[in-house]
């Protein structure tokens, strides 16, 4: 691996990110300032990068130029909502970006988009406030048609829903990790219920807290998915309400993978990079986000970075797996500078 983790053309747009928001965002500046790093723009932009708890403290934002501006929130599982300061330009670029993951990855396109259902109840479509369930949700919809909730208010299978997912014959089912195995295919799974829709994809991602205290796995969830629906295919995805639109699919061989849109690279706990094979705290770049300096963060999660274009599912790009979250100790570093 070369000295960056970064191809040259993405590096690129990570450098002109850096330039934009220590041009626009006054707490950006003053970060890079504080940590004497404006000569790591352009030599090593990868080095540059804020902690994810810090959208939780203040009020991180670039200067923005038209009024349709939506704050996004954190899930808040610790009581602590991040904030998001979007505009509609980056939202495009978002919701383009991700669409055209979601159909890259799962062969989705204009004349072949699948029904649509959500394994949540109806009314998290229906708060005011713009959380990481509702992007989600709303972002997968973009590649399908329709929106159906399997799930009442109770969080109880609707059965009068799942029967019109068994007719259907090409469908998209989403939820988070939680939600989709214990409300969903857990029940299915004790009832012996099977569905067996031919052309059927199961997305989920997030909410692995909770399932991992209860000794569930990725791959327990995907033997529990495939006795309810033999012919599923089923996929793990990694990504944060911090950056919206660029999140990272697995691959058939259980790996996470970078895209054209977003990498990681890990760090140990000196802040250093870290080598291909070693746990690190996992550091994610992004090249959407433009109405806040959110394109590179520190995150709170661990991981391994196993290799760079040499998954055996043949795509480019780095290649990890998440490894939990990290213990409550304070990550020091740029959280500091305040």
């Amino acid at each position: 691996m070369s000295k960056s983790y970064l191809s040259i053309g993405f590096a690129k747009k990570i450098t002109d990110l850096h330039l934009f928001h220590y041009e626009n965002s006054r707490e950006f500046k003053k970060i890079v300032d504080s940590m004497k790093l404006y000569s790591s723009i352009k030599s090593n932009p990868e080095d540059i990068f804020l902690h994810t708890s810090l959208f939780k403290k203040y009020k991180l934002k670039s200067k923005i130029s038209n009024r349709e501006n939506i704050l996004f929130y954190s899930s808040g599982t610790s009581g602590i909502q991040s904030k998001i300061y979007t505009d509609r330009l980056t939202r495009i670029d978002q919701q383009r970006s991700l669409y055209n993951l979601i159909c890259s990855e799962l062969g989705f396109n204009t004349k072949n988009k699948p029904s649509f259902y959500v394994i949540d109840k109806p009314s998290v479509i229906e708060k005011q406030k713009v959380d990481a369930k509702y992007a989600a949700i709303k972002g997968f919809s973009s590649a399908a048609k329709g929106m159906h909730f399997l799930l009442d208010e109770k969080n109880n299978i609707n059965f009068d829903i799942l029967n019109k997912l068994r007719g259907e014959k090409n469908s998209l089912v989403f939820g988070f990790t939680a939600n989709t195995y214990i409300y969903f295919l857990r029940i299915l799974f004790e009832r012996k219920i099977v569905l067996n829709n031919k052309n059927i994809t199961l997305i989920h991602g997030g909410g692995w807290k909770k399932l991992v205290s209860q000794g569930v796995s990725n791959e327990k969830l995907k033997e529990v998915a495939i006795n309810v629906f033999p012919n599923v295919n089923c996929k793990n995805y990694y990504g944060m309400i911090e950056q919206t639109g660029s999140i990272y699919f697995e691959c058939d061989y259980g790996f996470l993978h970078s895209n054209d849109y977003a990498s990681v690279l890990t760090r140990n706990n000196n802040l250093e990079k870290n080598p291909f094979g070693k746990e690190g705290i996992i550091q994610s770049i992004s090249s959407l986000p433009k109405s806040y300096p959110g394109h590179s963060l520190l995150t709170e999660d661990k991981g391994i970075i196993y290799g760079c274009n040499t998954c055996k599912c043949g795509k480019a790009g780095v290649y990890f797996h998440l490894k939990g979250r990290l213990s409550k100790a304070v990550v020091r570093g740029c959280s500091d500078v305040y």
